[in-house]
């Protein structure tokens, strides 16, 4: 029979958690960044955040949980006299689905002339379900270079908007670990 080492240990343990996520996570990133050189950051604020819609408490719950990511992993943010080597900018927005194009709606327009005669028609198509639209929330994390001011990964996930409070907040910091968890590409 095999034992594992104790390094292997937590590694089997983060595959086995990540594996476990029910949150989609969505990644990019620049093949040609240097990843292994990115040890102090500074926050991106004047990009980071919310749209208006949502509830600035909600980007705050991604910043923090974040921090306390970037915190166990000892990346360091850099002083008032240091130069970071990345920017970390994050981001919430909404997406609502069900109503507008893709529900069914339709309008349309006709014109038509035959036999002598000339015939406009109008017609308005609603969706008979009766359901509300669905909300969303799409979690962005970015790494940019700060030597070179450019993005270098970018991971996204969805979650569901419309839930409690409590529930939010525990799927916000959900998506923020899951797509962390992507942090340096493989």
């Amino acid at each position: 029979m095999r034992t594992f080492t104790l390094p292997a240990v937590p590694a089997l343990l983060a595959l086995l958690l990540t594996a476990c996520s029910s949150v989609p996570v969505e990644t990019d990133y620049n093949p040609d960044a240097n990843f292994n050189g990115f040890q102090r950051y500074h926050w991106q604020t004047e990009t980071s955040g919310s749209d208006s819609s949502i509830s600035p408490f909600h980007a705050q719950r991604v910043k923090s949980t974040l921090q306390g990511l970037l915190d166990e992993q000892r990346y360091r943010q850099a002083g008032a006299n240091e130069s970071p080597e990345f920017l970390i900018r994050y981001y919430l927005t909404e997406q609502v689905e069900g109503f507008g194009r893709n529900s069914g709606s339709r309008g349309s327009i006709g014109l038509g002339s035959g036999g002598g005669g000339f015939g406009v028609g109008v017609s308005v198509g609603f969706p008979l379900s009766g359901g509300k639209p669905e909300r969303h929330f799409r979690v962005i994390i970015d790494v940019i270079d700060a030597r070179a001011s450019q993005l270098s990964w970018r991971g996204s996930a969805l979650i569901n908007a419309d839930q409690g409070s409590e529930d939010l907040a525990d799927d916000i910091e959900k998506a923020v670990k899951a797509i962390w968890a992507e942090y340096p590409p493989k």
